[in-house]
């Protein structure tokens, strides 16, 4: 192996331990509250199925003193013992407030829904956002977070709870999030700036300024995120606001997700928002992979000559030094450190799953939820299109095996051609499978994929997983150009009657209702048979 390449892992791995170096000077604890004059707080806890961490969360927060605040729970369709827990302590103590969810509206997170609706009902001046595992550490933890707003130019403050580890698998990778955090993100140039690229926040802790939270929007501008930390802290930088970070891990304790199965579909989950988003997964990745993996695998491989055998050495050393300071500082197990190539290695790849699983209409889901997608907003189960688009674009695309296709008019059989975004994918085969036993070989069928965004490093795989899925040519649009011609905007899935001229006669959307393939069989056999049903346009 050429030594330039091992020669660059070591620069990979020397970047984020000159960062965390210079980060750690930076990202400081909260200092004790000097004044007795703090403002007001509510404490706001999003609940769903938290059984078990609720009554500890609230309890943590009502041994605070030195300040006026209350807590405030959002029960999201538990099915467990939340509801009860939360009303008894509510009955025992008046700063406790109960209120019993509705299910998240069309194209909301239950999340953002129940944070964006307790903000609605909070009194305090500062709106704590806190997750129902997390616990205050000390009786003025709530007292030195809302004397941070003394400052007032701060409109939003978060850091990362003390996170306590129990299995392997969190120990190997929920340590990585200050790992990437403080290895990446420059908070001198952070603080410098309102950019939005330097925002950073943690949804597990996050303290808003309740005039700034709704001036800015709230929750309701990542209500459909399951990162909605970072979505706020890039709307407070655009709006002009300050957002920072400090050290929580003084005032609050996390046991984030308890074993292996928890940890990869919590990390897997929003990893379209994080490390495998489009701007960020080959700069990330290749820094991560090369910086931190690779130096191990080519040792393992045997086949490094003497200099690069001394440069993979230098690379893992850098990464392990970079994790063991961090170890060090919040007091992280020593196996992490040990394990750190590994543990990046598995992160890398549970990111790209997530993220592949997003792109493809399958979300990894959370508490028996799945992100909603964009494509949900607007489209209703068998409604009508309002805006029918009267004639069908030329098509000139590769389908799902790199076939290329030109789809022209006048063609020698109608078209019945369903446009899909990622969402959609699930609703095809209900659509085209009774049109294909009625009709066969005499309607041509075809697929439209809305595959925009995608990073290319994944459209092989993405072209693999619809190959897999139909039997039909999908054509697929990655730039989305002739999607937005022919579909509406947000949409899900769209289907479309075509006749040989290239006349759209009918449009439907959503998941198939018999009603709506009775349309659809009545207009192929009109065109079929040369006649048009009456009343249709």
């Amino acid at each position: 192996m050429n030594p330039a390449v091992m020669m660059f892992c070591s620069v990979a791995a020397a970047l984020p331990v000159a960062m965390i170096v210079a980060n750690l000077r930076l990202y400081r604890p909260l200092g004790d509250p000097s004044v007795r004059d703090v403002p007001s707080v509510s404490v706001l806890i999003p609940a769903r199925n938290e059984e078990a961490n609720i009554r500890a969360a609230i309890e943590s927060v009502l041994h605070c003193e030195g300040l006026n605040f209350e807590v405030l729970v959002w029960d999201d369709g538990s099915t467990d013992a939340t509801a009860e827990i939360v009303q008894l302590l509510a009955a025992e103590d008046s700063r406790v407030g109960f209120f019993k969810g509705t299910p998240p509206p069309q194209g909301w997170a239950g999340k953002p829904f129940g944070c964006w609706s307790l903000a609605q009902a909070a009194k305090g001046d500062i709106l704590v956002f806190m997750d129902a595992d997390v616990r205050f550490r000390g009786g003025d933890a709530l007292a030195r977070m809302a004397a941070a707003f003394l400052r007032p130019e701060l409109d939003l403050l978060s850091g990362i709870p003390w996170q306590r580890l129990g299995t392997l698998s969190e120990v190997m990778i929920i340590p990585l999030i200050h790992f990437v955090l403080l290895g990446f993100l420059p908070l001198q140039r952070m603080r410098a700036t309102a950019d939005p690229r330097f925002a950073a926040a943690c949804g597990q802790l996050m303290l808003i300024r309740r005039s700034a939270y709704f001036e800015v929007g709230g929750h309701e501008i990542t209500k459909q995120s399951f990162h909605e930390g970072i979505g706020l802290a890039r709307a407070f930088r655009k709006a002009g606001k300050i957002a920072d970070l400090f050290d929580a891990s003084g005032v609050a304790v996390c046991r984030m997700y308890t074993g292996l199965g928890e940890v990869w579909r919590g990390f897997a989950k929003n990893a379209h928002e994080g490390l495998a988003s489009p701007k960020s997964v080959l700069p990330f990745g290749l820094l991560l992979f090369f910086g931190q993996v690779f130096p191990l695998l080519g040792l393992l491989s045997g086949h490094l000559d003497k200099v690069s055998g001394r440069w993979a050495l230098l690379a893992l050393a850098l990464g392990f030094a970079g994790r063991g300071v961090l170890a060090f500082r919040f007091n992280q197990p020593l196996a992490g450190v040990l394990l750190q190539p590994v543990a990046v290695g598995a992160l890398l790849l549970n990111q790209w799953y997530g993220a592949l699983r997003f792109w493809t209409g399958r979300p990894v889901g959370w508490r028996g939820r799945v992100l909603p997608m964009v494509g949900m907003l607007l489209c209703l189960s068998g409604s009508v299109v309002e805006a029918v688009p009267e004639r069908c674009p030329d098509l000139v695309l590769e389908d799902q095996v790199g076939q290329p296709h030109e789809i022209r008019f006048p063609r020698e059989r109608p078209l019945l051609l369903v446009a899909s975004s990622r969402s959609g994918t699930s609703k095809i085969a209900a659509w085209v499978k009774p049109i294909h036993d009625v009709f066969g070989a005499n309607v041509e069928i075809l697929g439209l994929a809305d595959v925009r965004n995608i990073p290319s490093i994944f459209h092989g795989a993405v072209r693999m997983m619809i190959r897999d899925g139909t039997q039909w040519p999908v054509l697929m649009d990655w730039s989305a150009k002739n999607v937005n011609q022919l579909c509406s905007p947000g949409f899900s899935i769209e289907v479309f009657v075509v006749n040989q001229k290239g006349e759209v006669r009918l449009c439907l959307s959503g998941a198939p209702t018999s009603q709506d393939l009775d349309k659809v069989r009545t207009e192929f056999e009109g065109i079929l048979f040369k006649t048009r049903p009456k009343g249709t346009k």
